[in-house]
């Protein structure tokens, strides 16, 4: 009876398709002949023989990985522990929490090479570094997130595929910074702040729409030292009051910036576009 309760449940979850912010821009990515990432664990029980923990005033302390832990490419993180380690020195590719409860995240998922999928907590309100992870392909942030802080996914070269899922309102400094395999990110309209080098040498990313409520953006935020991106679409309604004139700069090669004729950035586009930037009009 068991069996067929989860072999039911695994049809329905199967037939259920996951919403990315944006559905027209292809944010939304799941690879052909793979499992999707809902149906991957079935039983998202923790297994507390793969982990170490400490007893302390503050509650338990998860610390790490027993030798067994070191040698599963699944790992279920257990609800109710303070995190105090990483999982760098384990071999695990699949990241899920047993409780969709928010938590401090603290350095747990830092400087992994073999990462490659990690399922947040639905409630989670605070990211903190996910940065180094080589392998990790792609990332969905809960809606609770408003902020992705400074450093969070730098140099997370494998990067392919963002989708925010609340309303973020500030990528700040360098925080994708050498993402160098980011092809698929829908900044959402309720961004007003890009910090400096947010998106630095993010040179697969070839087209980009800014946030309708983008206020502020740092130096160099979009730009890259190799042909990087092509297409910058700047909505209407965009106003900025702060920027770096150098923010959306591709050094020597050509770019595209579409913008509506009469708005705010066609009146400043000279002020706010550098180097080889070709206007058109939407």
């Amino acid at each position: 009876m068991k069996k067929k309760v989860i072999s039911v449940l695994l049809a329905l979850a199967m037939g259920v398709s996951l919403v990315g912010c944006s559905q027209e821009n292809g944010s939304s990515k799941h690879n052909d002949g793979e499992p999707d990432r809902e149906t991957e664990v079935v039983d998202l029980k923790a297994n507390e023989d793969y982990f170490t923990f400490r007893d302390s005033k503050s509650g338990l302390k998860l610390t790490g990985l027993t030798d067994k832990g070191k040698k599963q490419e699944s790992l279920v993180i257990p609800s109710g522990v303070i995190i105090s380690c990483t999982l760098k020195e384990g071999i695990v590719k699949n990241v899920y929490f047993e409780s969709d409860d928010d938590i401090d995240l603290k350095l747990l998922l830092s400087g992994s090479d073999t990462i490659e999928t990690i399922k947040l907590p639905a409630n989670l309100t605070e990211l903190t570094a996910i940065d180094s992870c080589h392998s990790l392909k792609e990332i969905t942030i809960p809606k609770g997130v408003t902020e992705i802080p400074k450093l969070c996914f730098y140099s997370d070269i494998s990067l392919e595929t963002v989708v925010f899922q609340g309303d973020i309102t500030v990528i700040d400094d360098n925080a994708f910074k050498q993402c160098e395999s980011l092809e698929n990110i829908c900044i959402p309209d309720s961004v007003t702040t890009i910090g400096n080098m947010a998106f630095y040498g993010c040179k697969s990313l070839k087209t980009i729409t800014l946030p309708k409520g983008l206020k502020v953006i740092g130096n160099s935020a979009f730009q890259n030292d190799e042909d990087g991106i092509k297409t910058i679409i700047v909505p209407e309604e965009l106003e900025l009051e702060k920027w770096d004139k150098e923010a959306f700069d591709q050094f020597e090669s050509e770019y595209t910036v579409k913008v509506v004729k009469g708005s705010w950035a066609d009146n400043h586009f000279d002020e706010v576009f550098s180097g080889n930037a070709i206007k058109k009009f939407a």
